[in-house]
């Protein structure tokens, strides 16, 4: 590959630009600030374990950031020359970092922003973030505290760490106010903004104490939850509402409040997002005493049991209320601004530097992502990700390594391909055989060195997580199908926690689903339904036919039943054939899969389809007999190509029935069943009349838009996204061992046991979170 030209900034970044990481708005008011002084500024993502968000989720602020052009998007292995090496938050560094850029900074700092990240870890596991810290950003590093309580936790923990002379406290992002509530508000409102993913009994404590207070009418309640949150129950006479985050964003949420009341404290969080943001919307706090250092006199202070009482002072005392409110504002504009976080730059590197011309490209060196399918009775898996492959950019390169016996088809798109021998194929043992498949792939990892592994199928292999776990840095994707049978892998769904990113192809029948996936679809990221080709790369009806063989001026059928490698397909063919045979202007084509176990013998007059893809055929054929696979539905559908479903109905197959069931309930097409098909010449005969094919056809014009675009686009957009993430995650204990055997000898620890300086050095594991389950 070729090596990346140096980038010349002024600024490079490290930072978690995702979504669920609460300080990202902050983060990138205090980038945006410093481009609006001019200075040249480029981001590399960094997505640590140690932070909860979601790895296909840009916070929008940072997105807008990018589309605009204002900041420059670094990828692992760019060559970054700049004047300070920035980077937000101890915890990117809880681990060292396989995929990073080669940095040349004048000045590079750190800011810490969790003390209780630090406090967690033993001594030497202190020294160990030290450590990834100089290596990632190439040198020693300043350790930045971004308030006067960090700054104490600092010198108590560290006091031989080199600290800067000023505080880098956040910057307030600068939002547009929300429309306040059209009706006056009789009693005060009091808002929490953060609540997480459901987990029994975890309510915090202000929520609890705060209800059982809440026993007059006089105060409201509300709260701003994650969709599956837990809802609390309990008794009591104030109203209460609960908005689920992804229906309200912050700044609409807050303009419905005067009191934010979130869960915080100063020994974990010194400077709370959501409360800094609340004073930038002319919002009170409402925080634990600890927090007057960081607040002054901008909140209101007190214990979650006197919320409820503090809450009516402040509505029935207005003067009060404005004092609060001009407080929090004089604060914001001396504190916490954006000219003060220019002002902190400045004085460090000077003004801004001559802009030289830096391509874009030298941003973003190319790498590989390796996609890895397991066998079906189909191509479905290998399908969908030859799909999302060709629509990646050029400076991401696909490589294939799969257990189809259709791999082959891959190399037709000029794409590298191994085939791997799936365990059934020679009676093999599963657990041996994954012994083997772990090493082969890890073999595959190390040659091809791919920045992400893009799994498709329904059960993450055992080897395949031995692979992964060898090679932590590397993103790690699950294109996940839904449509599963009921209690179906439910051990492989257990899995996907591992994952940094969950991808589920869109299904026309997802309302229908009732299988265990659906209870994790908040997991994942849901794109429209995959398809191969567009609808430009289809052949036009008399291009089509000549290579088929058909005439275009005949009424044609497309028989396509699948492999029927493990469903009998040759008994339903036959009779479609036979009812459809000697009737004049009509032909008939069967589809033949290349993994087909045995080629049917067809009837004179019958043609055979056996060139990949078949949907590149489609407008050859007025209607199908197919089955409801995945691939050929979404197809079908996108093409508004009537057809009689005949499900593949085995037990290892996704529930193709609920495809049908959905086609014939929208007038779609027909449902016909392997056991059953004493109802497939009545179908044969519904379709043979044009009538009824218009009527089929105008139904697809109903089909919702969402469910026609192409989700392949989507899909590779956020695998490229993730790619160009440095991904920062607990190595196994083989790895952390051997990282702790380097750090001893770097720090002189050589005598300290190599169980010490595997990340879980502290009670609740590496640079935790301090009991918070986001940002």
């Amino acid at each position: 590959m070729a090596r990346s030209a140096a980038v010349r900034l002024d600024i490079c970044a490290f930072a978690d630009i995702r979504k669920g990481d609460v300080a990202a708005p902050l983060h990138a008011a205090a980038l945006e600030a410093f481009v609006a002084a001019g200075y040249s500024v480029g981001v590399l993502p960094v997505a640590p374990s140690t932070i909860e968000a979601d790895a296909y989720s840009v916070d929008p602020r940072y997105h807008r950031l990018f589309q605009e052009d204002r900041i420059a998007r670094l990828a692992p292995g760019a060559i970054v020359e700049c004047a300070l090496a920035l980077s937000f938050d101890v915890r990117l560094f809880a681990e060292p970092w396989d995929q990073v850029c080669r940095i040349k900074a004048d000045h590079r700092i750190v800011t810490l922003e969790r003390p209780a990240a630090l406090a967690s870890l033993t001594a030497q596991g202190r020294e160990c973030v030290a450590e990834n810290a100089r290596e990632a950003l190439g040198g020693p590093v300043v350790w930045a505290p971004n308030s006067r309580l960090s700054r104490d936790a600092l010198s108590a923990l560290v006091p031989h760490w080199p600290a800067t002379e000023r505080d880098w406290n956040p910057v307030v992002p600068d939002c547009p106010p929300g429309s306040r509530d059209a009706i006056e508000r009789a009693r005060p409102v009091v808002g929490m903004a953060r609540i997480a993913r459901s987990r029994p009994g975890t309510w915090p404590v202000s929520v609890r104490e705060g209800a059982r207070a809440f026993r007059v009418s006089k105060v409201m309640w509300r709260l701003r939850a994650a969709p599956n949150a837990e809802r609390p129950v309990w008794p009591q006479s104030a109203p209460m509402e609960v908005w689920p985050d992804d229906q309200i964003d912050l700044a609409d949420f807050l303009a419905r409040t005067d009191i934010l009341a979130n869960a915080d404290l100063a020994a974990d969080d010194p400077c709370p997002a959501e409360a800094m943001m609340a004073l930038g919307n002319r919002v009170v706090p409402f925080l634990e005493p600890e927090y007057r250092a960081v607040f002054a006199g901008s909140a209101i202070y007190g214990r979650p049991s006197e919320l409820a009482q503090r809450a009516l002072e402040f509505h029935e005392n207005p003067d009060l209320a404005a004092d609060l409110r001009n407080s929090g504002k004089d604060l914001i504009t001396k504190v916490y601004s954006p000219r003060s976080a220019v002002e902190r730059v400045q004085h460090l590197i000077g003004a801004p530097r001559p802009n030289p011309y830096t391509p874009a490209v030298h941003a973003t060196p190319g790498g590989r992502a390796l996609f890895f399918s397991t066998n079906g009775v189909g191509l479905g898996h290998l399908t969908r990700q030859l799909a999302v492959s060709r629509r990646m950019p050029a400076r991401l390169t696909p490589v294939f390594v799969s257990h189809s016996q259709a791999v082959d088809v891959v190399g037709d798109y000029g794409y590298v391909a191994e085939y791997l021998p799936y365990h059934a194929a020679y009676g093999e043992r599963k657990e041996h055989w994954n012994a083997a498949l772990g090493e082969a792939l890890t073999t595959a990892i190390e040659f091809y060195d791919p920045r992400v592994v893009v799994f498709d199928g329904n059960v993450p292999f055992a080897g395949l997580m031995k692979a992964l776990d060898s090679c932590p840095g590397v993103a790690r994707v699950w294109i996940r199908r839904a449509l599963w049978g009921p209690d179906r892998d439910l051990d492989a769904l257990e899995r996907g926690s591992a994952f940094d990113l969950i991808l589920e192809p869109g299904e026309h029948a997802w309302a229908r689903d009732d299988g265990p996936t659906v209870a994790r679809r908040e997991q994942a990221l849901q794109v429209p339904p995959v398809r191969l080709l567009d609808e430009d790369e289809l052949l036009e009806r008399k291009a089509a036919c000549d290579e088929i063989g058909l005439d275009p001026d005949q009424t044609n059928v497309l028989v396509a039943l699948g492999s029927g490698n493990n469903i009998d397909t040759s008994r339903m063919t036959a009779r479609a054939l036979a009812h459809l045979h000697g009737r004049h202007g009509v032909g008939a084509t069967v589809a033949q899969w290349r993994i087909a176990d045995t080629q049917a013998d067809l009837p004179a007059g019958v043609t055979r389809l056996t060139d990949y893809p078949f949907g590149k055929f489609l407008r050859a054929f007025d209607f199908a007999i197919a089955a409801a696979g995945y691939n050929t539905f979404a197809e079908h559908l996108a093409e508004g190509l009537p057809t009689v479903w005949v499900p593949n109905e085995h037990a290892q197959q996704d529930r193709q029935i609920l495809r049908a069931r959905y086609a014939e309930a929208r007038g779609l097409g027909c449902l016909v069943r392997h056991s059953a098909d004493f109802g497939l010449n009545e179908a044969l005969d519904r379709m043979l009349h044009s009538e009824t094919r218009a009527q089929m056809r105008n139904a697809h014009l109903q089909i919702e838009d969402d469910l026609v675009r192409n989700g392949a686009n989507t899909a590779a957009e956020a695998i490229t996204v993730l790619s160009e993430t440095v991904i920062v995650r607990e190595r196994p204990a083989s790895l952390a061992q051997q990282v702790g055997e380097h750090l001893s000898t770097v720090t002189g620890d050589a005598g300290n046991d190599s169980d010490q300086v595997a990340t879980k050095n502290g009670p609740e594991g590496p640079l935790n979170n301090g009991g918070r389950s986001q940002g």
